[in-house]
């Protein structure tokens, strides 16, 4: 088996799947803490929507991750949950190596940020001739795209240039792959969903990290355990 190579803090998502091979719930926000003398790991128990998720003994994941831009999955088999001190952890065994991710789904958080952003019909449009910012809020945010709601009405497959305010500024380029007519008791208008087509990793990460720690905040206020 190849190595898995993580470092302590890494952000992890994780598929859970049932004894059918079906996935059982959408990607769940982990962390890496530990790597124990016999090969196994200990990570920090996963969440969903703001709560500590009980995942059982004996389930199976893949586990997905990004080191140096490049995404990367290994399988793993779920031992036992447990706790140290007041922090939840769930101790796994992996049963794979790492390979290389073409593709992802990220997984989306919730939140209502402000943000500024201009459309236009090209990527190759210049700067000056993009136009205005204007305000919108996001809908969620996530590694791989955001949704956003506006009152613009916006058009299907055009570039939208974006900034929003998390712990600190994100700058990407995205693409409209979704537009919903919502008519929101007239506050907006539209449900405009994005895919990023240039963001660094360093912008990027702000948002993995962002959720994270938007979620541990949850926990922290009261959420409790299911």
């Amino acid at each position: 088996m190849n190595e898995i190579k993580l470092t302590l803090g890494t952000k992890l998502e994780l598929e859970l799947y049932n004894n059918n091979g079906e996935r059982i719930m959408p990607f769940l926000v982990s962390q890496f803490e530990t790597r124990l003398p016999d090969g196994t790991i200990e990570i920090l128990a996963p969440i969903s929507e703001g709560r500590i998720y009980p995942v059982h003994r004996g389930t199976k994941m893949d586990v997905v991750f990004e080191r140096n831009g490049d995404l990367k999955k290994f399988s793993a088999l779920a031992l036992e949950r447990k706790m140290a001190g007041n922090i939840y952890l769930l101790h796994v065994q992996p049963t794979s190596g790492e390979e290389h991710l073409q593709r992802r789904n990220f997984f989306r958080f919730n939140c209502l940020v402000d943000m500024k952003y201009r459309m236009f019909e090209d990527k190759a449009t210049k700067n000056e001739d993009r136009g205005e910012f204007k305000k919108a809020i996001t809908k969620d945010v996530s590694g791989g795209g955001i949704c956003m709601l506006t009152n613009e009405k916006p058009n299907y497959g055009w570039c939208l240039e974006g900034r929003i305010n998390l712990s600190s500024e994100v700058k990407f380029l995205g693409r409209i792959v979704r537009i919903i007519n919502v008519h929101d008791k007239a506050k907006f208008d539209y449900e405009v969903g994005l895919e990023f087509i240039e963001i660094s990793n360093m912008e990027r990460e702000k948002i993995i990290s962002y959720i994270f720690e938007s979620q541990r905040k949850l926990l922290k206020k009261g959420w409790s355990t299911r």
